[in-house]
């Protein structure tokens, strides 16, 4: 399940939108968890982009950590493996991610990693009669190298 999921529509599907990340796992896509003795508390995914005009690059997915583990620097290391297994691939220079606007700590936490944005798409999600801005990150290769060094 995403962000822009729901319960009812994860419901209806034979197999939840992780479910398939997981079984179809290779390295150019894959989801890691993050477990607390045996328990699943947080998840990231990574998607190449399969087009070969874009498949330098790629974005992480399904960030969640259960509300019970934030602030534990869970989101933040599963977050930094997530990109640096992703620019361990072969050809991969650039990693996107999405936040919604309202969500100032994951914002805060993508910035501290380095990302930067490049753009907002106003409307992008409709709860309740509530719109949803979705602000677009970008990390480079050669600036996370720097920003870590």
């Amino acid at each position: 399940m995403h962000f822009t999921s729901n319960y009812l529509d994860e419901q209806a599907k034979e197999k939840l939108f992780f479910q398939n990340n997981i079984e179809q796992s290779d390295q150019n896509n894959f989801v890691i968890g993050a477990f607390r003795n045996t328990n699943l508390v947080g998840i990231s995914g990574f998607n190449r982009y399969d087009s070969t005009k874009i498949e330098h690059k790629g974005r992480i997915i399904q960030v969640y950590v259960n509300p019970d583990y934030q602030r534990q620097q869970i989101g933040y290391r599963l977050i930094k493996y997530t990109i640096d297994e992703a620019f361990k691939i072969n050809a991969i220079e650039q990693i996107e991610i999405d936040v919604i606007t309202s969500n100032s700590n994951a914002e805060k936490l993508y910035k501290k990693i380095g990302f930067t944005e490049y753009g907002i798409q106003k409307n992008f999600m409709k709860v309740n009669n509530t719109y949803y801005d979705h602000k677009m990150m970008m990390l480079f290769k050669k600036q996370y190298i720097n920003h870590i060094n």
